[in-house]
């Protein structure tokens, strides 16, 4: 029988300690090479509209298989859609038989957050307080739920498409966390302590940032985007979640390589190899250095969520059983 999980059940199921916990497991196998996540493969849709992505992957101790289907529909926002959908199928690892069918959006923020709190954990200075987030949408909300629990944040400031947006997400952060939180300028939200870009900007959100501050860029995806200017970048120790993955489609590295001004040589390290001490964390760095993580999305950490969701899922008795073949 194969299990299906709708977006409340997925949603439900993510606990943000447990998946900051597989995620950081997923991030030293794939730094390891117990994983096989080969990039993207997308195709546009008929007329130009959108685009669809198949992200498949598989990790060794613990076996884990599966494959996310996502969609990235620009023009749904005017149709009252959501702009990306995405559905996880997990395999067994032993027949390949579908396991698990279960929304893929609350996978997705969830595993992209957590990755940017394992990454804030070992490379943000220790006394980081304030939180800067550019962007309001699911991503946004799903970082500062991540990033409060490797932190102890004093205050979030957010930078949004309008006051509004802004003001309600400040809105959200203080009842949802009781945190202060208020609508800033760009220039204001950059200087946090941690920043997070979660937006689907194709160019650079801010000018600069504080010396010694943490810097998680996650919405841009393609070799011509990009939300972190290139001043911070060459200036920063860089890292990433996959070199494959960064290498082939981080604009926010590329375009800087591309203007003679940086060189993927100089990119310190994945985050796996952090955690297992391949890699230098942030007491290892220069006082005042500004650090600097860069995500394209992997399918390990969609595996690995996946998995993760799935177990809790059994364990509870939640989603429905239904016979797939």
């Amino acid at each position: 029988m194969t299990l299906l999980l709708g977006r409340d059940d997925v949603a439900a199921l993510l606990d943000p300690d447990a998946t900051i916990n597989a995620v950081a497991a997923a991030c030293v196998a794939a730094s390891q090479g117990r994983t096989e996540t080969p990039l993207r493969a997308a195709v546009s849709a008929p007329g130009g509209d959108g685009v669809l992505l198949a992200m498949p992957g598989s990790m060794r101790d613990p076996a884990v298989l599966g494959t996310k289907v996502v969609t990235v529909f620009g023009a749904n926002a005017a149709r009252g859609l959501p702009r990306v959908a995405s559905l996880y199928v997990l395999s067994d690892p032993e027949t390949g038989m579908p396991e698990a069918v279960m929304d893929g959006t609350a996978i997705t923020a969830a595993r992209t957050a957590a990755a940017s709190a394992v990454a804030t954990r070992h490379l943000a200075r220790g006394d980081a307080r304030t939180l800067g987030v550019f962007g309001t949408g699911v991503q946004a909300r799903a970082h500062v739920t991540m990033i409060a629990r490797v932190r102890r944040l004093e205050e979030v400031l957010v930078s949004g498409r309008t006051d509004e947006a802004s003001l309600r997400f400040a809105a959200w952060v203080a009842s949802e966390f009781g945190l202060p939180a208020r609508a800033a300028s760009a220039a204001d939200v950059a200087l946090a302590d941690v920043v997070a870009c979660c937006t689907t900007s194709t160019v650079p959100l801010f000018g600069r940032v504080s010396p010694g501050a943490h810097v998680n860029a996650v919405g841009a995806f393609t070799p011509a985007s990009r939300e972190v200017p290139t001043d911070v970048v060459v200036g920063a120790a860089v890292y990433v979640d996959s070199r494959e993955g960064a290498y082939a489609e981080a604009g926010d590295l590329l375009i800087p390589v591309a203007e003679g001004r940086f060189d993927l040589g100089r990119v310190v390290g994945e985050v796996g190899e952090v955690i297992a001490g391949a890699a230098p964390a942030r007491q290892a760095l220069p006082p005042g250095v500004v650090t600097f993580y860069k995500s394209v999305g992997a399918a390990f950490l969609d595996a690995a969520t996946a998995r993760m969701v799935v177990n809790r899922a059994r364990a509870r008795g939640v989603g429905q059983n239904f016979a797939f073949l």
